[in-house]
């Protein structure tokens, strides 16, 4: 994990110096920027897995995972250009999870997660200030579930210690997405000081996605395909105070949905599938401009 954040931050500065170093691009001047801020996520899994006739599903509420996104716009031409965006937690955040059987909580655990995410995102205009968006996208989720206890009512399904895995279970998964978007933006489309705005609305489906669990196969990775679907909308309202930096407010928001992934081996409860999750997450931070 720690090898993919260097990397991130190794292919940001390269691309950050060589903007610094170009001339601007009439219509459009690159810049880079940093940005930090909270991570919010709701997480929740339906399963297939039943106990008296009920299936089990997971639900998570995080908050505080102190986030960073930064990256770099790159003007080609007054048309055309690019972004390379990074962004990951930094450090894990541990919250409270709940497994319930009709409403009915049977049993809680911790659960920490940590996200990254790489994306390259070409950009055409299509209008003063419209531009289409269409690239890929790389994104890491690894999540641990610890410190479970049943609740008392879990008796009332005949659930007991043996129910359930006992110990740390971990989950890593990874997929590569392809993207396309549309954006509509004034950042440093001019020198003069003032108000600037940036609206995208991104779609995503996963080419690949691979999945490696603890609790199942002993920890082997198994692969799908186009089995999802990413939504994304960012905004941001900041005011520019010279010809090279914007300081601003923005507000990221985000739905992924993996679809149920069948596999031909079952974990220790006998399900052969990995279940079906929803993540919606909301994204506020400060974020500083600049472009030299």
């Amino acid at each position: 994990m720690l090898k993919i954040k260097i990397l991130m931050w190794i292919v940001l500065l390269s691309v950050s110096l060589e903007i610094g170093a170009a001339e601007s691009v009439a219509g459009r001047a690159g810049y880079s920027f940093f940005g930090a801020g909270s991570d919010f996520m709701d997480y929740e899994e339906n399963t297939t897995r039943q106990i008296a006739g009920e299936t089990i599903d997971v639900e998570t509420s995080i908050g505080l995972n102190f986030t960073q996104q930064s990256g770099a716009y790159v003007a080609v031409n007054q048309d055309w250009g690019f972004y390379l965006v990074t962004a990951s937690t930094l450090g894990e955040s541990g919250s409270d999870e709940a497994w319930q059987i009709d409403d009915t909580t049977v049993r809680t655990n911790k659960v920490s997660f940590e996200r990254q995410r790489l994306g390259f995102l070409a950009t055409y205009r299509i209008a003063s200030k419209d531009f289409l968006l269409f690239g890929a996208q790389y994104g890491n989720t690894e999540f641990k579930r610890f410190a479970a206890s049943l609740t008392p009512e879990a008796a009332a399904f005949g659930i007991d210690e043996t129910t359930f895995s006992a110990g740390t279970v971990s989950e890593n998964v990874w997929d590569l997405s392809l993207v396309a978007g549309y954006e509509w933006s004034t950042l440093f489309d001019s020198a003069a000081a003032g108000w600037r705005y940036q609206l995208q609305l991104i779609a995503g489906v996963p080419l690949t996605t691979s999945i490696t669990n603890t609790d199942v196969n002993e920890g082997e990775s198994f692969s799908a395909g186009f089995n999802g679907l990413q939504l994304r909308l960012n905004w941001v309202y900041g005011y520019q105070f010279s010809e090279n930096v914007l300081a601003a407010f923005s507000l990221e928001l985000g739905f992924a949905r993996r679809n149920a992934i069948s596999r031909d081996f079952a974990d220790a409860s006998g399900i052969t599938e990995f279940p079906e999750n929803t993540l919606i997450y909301s994204y506020p931070s400060v974020v500083v401009y600049w472009s030299f």
